[in-house]
């Protein structure tokens, strides 16, 4: 990956505190316009605003929406949406609070309250990412998606991504590589017919669609996933004979059976570990790379227990 260094000038705010500053505290539809934290709450009608490019959710759910929309009409939109002008002036494009904005057009109102404010195109992205994942309504694919637009579309690096949104590195790592599984697959993540931690064991399947029906119908556990991937593995390292690392010298044997061993291994030990086979002495050994003492002395107490 390609890590670009953003300019001082043109790099992106954190927006962990942002939401509340552009977004406003106003909970008063009916005295609009108002001054909320600074900025000016605008009664915008419905029929000049326009759906978010940068929205990364894509299903919304019409029970909820319905459910939106009858509160709308008992109490109004104690929230102003986000807006931000479109290349035609007299339209708006929605940057934060599309199921207010689909939610009103249910309960028939003609105008919303929102903010409207000059916002580029990855604060964009960035302020629809957080909105919907400090609400909880993003499924994973779709915050895997926004976080590879903004990779793709503004050259942000994972730490980049981590940092501005809250989440760990490893919370960014793993999404992602969601969206290397087949489309199908994705969709059952998208639906919950699989968890997560199904969609991770299955990445390295040889058939994750065949997998994840598995999964289904079996309702099997992520750990027993985990098994079959493993023997998946092991049953194609026997019928691929390769050169192998030797201490002296070279015999075909099974390279990869021994790779599946040594990713056993690191991952029981949570430390890097290497496998060296010398076929002609029928020995090998085992190597351990570490960076922490602490790690080796945790490794002879599980030993010696």
């Amino acid at each position: 990956m390609i890590h670009v260094k953003p300019d001082k000038e043109n790099q992106p705010r954190k927006l962990g505190r942002g939401l509340s500053i552009l977004l406003g505290e106003s909970k008063a539809q009916n005295q609009l316009p108002v001054r909320s934290n600074q900025s000016l709450v605008e009664a915008i009608a419905l029929e000049k605003i326009i759906a978010g490019i940068y929205q990364p959710r894509v299903n919304f759910n019409e029970t909820e929406l319905e459910e939106l929309a009858d509160s709308i009409k008992e109490n109004g939109v104690i929230q102003p949406i986000l807006l931000r002008k479109t290349g035609d002036e007299d339209n708006y494009e929605i940057i934060a609070g599309e199921r207010r904005f689909r939610a009103s057009q249910i309960a028939g109102l003609k105008t919303i309250p929102a903010i409207v404010k000059k916002i580029n195109n990855h604060e964009a992205l960035e302020i629809a990412l957080i909105e919907n994942i400090q609400r909880a309504n993003l499924s994973l694919i779709e915050e895997a998606r926004g976080y590879k637009k903004l990779i793709v579309e503004f050259t942000y690096t994972q730490d980049q991504i981590a940092k501005k949104l809250g989440k760990s590195r490893s919370h960014i790592t793993n999404l992602l590589r969601l969206l290397s599984l087949p489309e199908k697959v994705q969709n059952l993540l998208d639906k919950s017919l699989i968890s997560m931690g199904h969609a991770r064991a299955i990445i390295n399947s040889n058939n994750p669609w065949k997998l994840a029906e598995k999964i289904i119908s079996q309702s099997l556990s992520v750990r027993n996933v985990e098994d079959l991937v493993r023997d998946e593995k092991v049953e194609k390292a026997r019928n691929i004979p390769v050169m192998v690392r030797t201490e002296s010298k070279i015999k075909f044997v099974n390279s990869d059976h021994l790779n599946v061993l040594e990713s056993r291994i690191s991952e029981l030990l949570e430390m890097e570990t290497k496998l060296s086979f010398n076929s002609f002495k029928n020995s090998g050994k085992i190597s351990i790379k570490f960076n922490d003492f602490d790690k080796i002395q945790n490794l002879i107490k599980k030993l010696e227990a």
